[in-house]
């Protein structure tokens, strides 16, 4: 790269906004000081946590932290499964924080009419600064609490590195599931989802045509329930954040791992059913009629919107660039892609836009000039010519697009394949003809759960 190339890149890192041909992979914006958009609807730690039946979620943090937390638990109503400890400045300096967690946690415990059968500890980014013997707490725990299992969920976005949170968060979630003495060849475990898989969708009909039954921590309502998906013969990740818990189920428990994502090239969807109905022993599902509906309704959503731009986000859909492409290959004006970082898998994608799209904006989710981003474009009467706002995926775009035609969707919505591309665009359309209420929907948390809101 010449040097003149080399110090547009750098520039590119500084800012809130830049066209793909000049931003950098996988990293378009340096990191710093960050702004959270009033977009709620993505699924925490709090929300995953809850999925694992019969368990209650204990964090152990500074008050202010334990804020977020416990607002999360009231508004899904799920206070009754979640308890906290908090951690005083006489536990850091006193060099108690051991004796905190494990005299607060067993204080709860103590505490309930039955027990659960298993307890996430949450420990939090104090701790591991005061280097925080976590294995002798829990040790203190076991001996007076056998029949309980404790799994370590630290919660620590300030030191996390290669990590995210959300990847934290799954591998804690599988963690407990134990070692069975035999795999159950008609089980598949699909791991890492918040929600279903659309049954409708090709992947979860050819586990079915296969004769095979799906385990999922999100059809679970037992330990009884979430323990048989240890006993899965094939795993499946649809979504990268969830593939290094899947790596660890393989490694510990023996079954076969396979990473299905649900990304939008054509090519790559057949070639994933291909290799989905040759773990299971079945014959190659025929995708055609799958993909013809997909076509047909990717054209009908691109008349509707009769060339208004579209932006995406990453907490829409896990492979944003993906989706991206593919609405770019099909005549859809593409506005803008939200996202601060991408996954490895999406530097060809990436590279395809930056040639075939050049003027795609990539926009920084978390940039604290993005508090003032709404204004800019009012005053500007951003976005097209005729002054129309775009058709927005994901609430984070529709927040900082400031648009009331959005697709509500967070991780995928539970689709998959050809029939997700094509569930996809109807909601598309759909959005497009009927504006919400933004401010009303987006500031709940966890889509799909309960809220008190």
């Amino acid at each position: 790269m010449s040097s003149g190339l080399c110090s547009a890149a750098a520039q590119a890192c500084l800012e809130s906004s830049v066209p793909i041909a000049r931003a950098l992979f996988p990293a378009p914006f340096a990191p710093g000081l960050e702004f959270n958009p009033p977009a709620r609807g993505p699924w925490n730690i709090v929300n995953t946590g809850m999925l694992l039946p019969e368990a209650r979620l204990v964090y152990i943090c500074a008050r202010g932290c334990l804020r977020g937390v416990v607002m999360t638990a009231a508004e899904m109503g799920a206070l009754e499964r979640m308890s906290w400890v908090g951690v005083s400045e006489g536990d850091l300096c006193l060099g108690r924080l051991e004796d905190s967690l494990a005299e607060g946690v067993a204080g709860i415990l103590r505490s309930l009419e039955t027990l659960p059968r298993a307890v996430l500890l949450y420990p939090s980014c104090i701790h591991l600064f005061a280097g925080f013997d976590y294995a002798s707490a829990v040790e203190r725990l076991a001996r007076e609490f056998p029949g309980v299992c404790f799994v370590d969920s630290i919660m620590a976005p300030t030191m996390r590195r290669t990590r995210s949170e959300e990847e934290l968060t799954r591998l804690a979630l599988y963690r407990p599931l134990a070692r069975q003495e035999a795999l159950d060849a008609r089980s598949v475990g699909i791991v890492g989802n918040d929600r279903p898989t659309d049954p409708e969708s090709e992947l979860v009909q050819t586990i079915k045509l296969a004769g095979c039954r799906i385990r999922d921590i999100t059809l679970c309502r037992t330990w009884e329930d979430y323990q048989a998906m240890a006993a899965s013969a094939v795993g499946i990740s649809t979504q990268p954040a969830a593939d290094a818990a899947l790596r660890d189920m393989a490694g510990r428990l023996g079954l076969r791992p396979l990473c299905l994502h649900a990304g939008f090239s054509g090519t790559l969807i057949r070639a994933q059913l291909a290799d989905l109905a040759m773990a299971l022993g079945a014959g190659a599902p025929d995708a055609a009629p799958f993909e013809e509906e997909a076509e047909r309704a990717l054209a009908k959503a691109r008349a509707a919107l009769g060339g208004a731009p579209v932006a995406v986000d990453y907490t829409a859909v896990p492979l944003p660039l993906s989706l991206a492409r593919m609405l770019c290959e099909r005549g859809f004006r593409m506005g803008a892609v939200y996202a601060d970082a991408f996954f490895p898998e999406e530097e060809e994608d990436f590279r395809w836009l930056q040639a075939h799209a050049p003027d795609l904006a990539v926009c920084s989710c978390l940039s604290p000039g993005l508090r003032f981003r709404r204004e800019r474009l009012r005053q500007r009467g951003a976005w097209c010519e005729a002054g129309a706002r775009p058709l927005a995926v994901g609430q984070k775009a529709a927040y900082l697009a400031e648009t009331d035609r959005f697709v509500n969707i967070v991780a995928g919505g539970g689709f998959w394949g050809f029939s997700g591309m094509a569930r996809l665009a109807e909601l598309m359309e759909e959005a497009w003809r009927c504006p919400k209420d933004a401010q009303t929907l987006i500031q709940r948390k966890g889509l799909g759960l309960r809220s008190c809101l």
